[in-house]
């Protein structure tokens, strides 16, 4: 007796991209504060050693954390979306000489030089294309980014003599631009998990300072610090409005 051959297995499409997404991240950033110190008419020759000595380049770095929201849209493989992000960060650089003794022929005092900027939270508002192959999006990003940081620069005395002492600080948030690229693979209907690369200009701040001793002697200075990232992240999200997988019939 003839046996009748079973029905080939369904074939299950693979999940859209299309709709509202929730998620979380996780990562690290690294990246440069350069210091730009510009002295005021000091005697001559002091400007070129506090400048030189004053505008360090800043190695920074530290964690950051947060959530992100998104919208895609689907045509074909190509996938088309937004998504805004905030992340809480402790991204520090900083530094501090010691006493450093100028040329004698400066007949200036021994000073020491000290540099600080810090990332508090970093937010970013980009565009996303992505060419999406099975359960697999490849995609790259761009837009603004803003964040919120501290900046501040001593230049300071012996402390025996306690005299011309220069310090300033500026808290600002700054705006700034981003792209980067990643990775995102469903896991399930609802979930996925992404890994993301972003670099992040976020600009200069900075700040006009005079000697806290005798103020208006002529010893000021203009401070400034550009601050740029890399970032790694990875994250998961919960996509709603993902349609019921297609299933084809015979």
């Amino acid at each position: 007796m003839a046996l009748k051959a079973p029905p080939p297995a369904p074939i299950v499409a693979p999940p859209s991209w299309t709709g509202f997404y929730l998620g979380a991240h996780v990562g690290y950033g690294w990246g440069d504060a350069e210091v730009t110190l510009r002295p005021g008419p000091w005697f001559p020759g002091q400007p070129a050693w506090l400048t030189a000595n004053g505008s360090p380049t800043l190695n920074t770095s530290g964690a950051l954390g947060g959530f992100q929201a998104g919208y895609n849209s689907q045509i074909g493989n190509w996938v088309l979306g937004v998504e805004a992000d905030f992340s809480f960060a402790d991204i520090n650089g900083s530094r501090s000489t010691g006493l450093l003794t100028p040329p004698p022929a400066l007949a200036l005092a021994n000073r020491s030089f000290a540099e600080s900027d810090h990332l508090d939270w970093l937010a970013t508002f980009r565009g996303r294309l992505g060419y999406s192959v099975q359960s697999l999006l490849v995609y790259a990003t761009g837009g603004l980014a803003l964040g919120h940081r501290d900046y501040s620069q001593s230049i300071l005395t012996d402390p025996a003599l306690n005299f011309n002492n220069i310090r300033g600080s500026v808290t600002q948030t700054k705006t700034g631009w981003t792209v980067g690229g990643g990775l995102e693979y469903a896991l399930t209907r609802n979930w996925s998990v992404k890994a993301e690369y972003l670099y992040v200009d976020l600009g200069s701040i900075g700040f006009f300072a005079d000697v806290d001793t005798a103020p208006g002697f002529g010893l000021t200075v203009d401070s400034s610090s550009k601050l740029t990232l890399h970032t790694a992240r990875a994250g998961i999200n919960y996509r709603f409005d993902w349609g019921a997988p297609v299933v084809a019939k015979y």
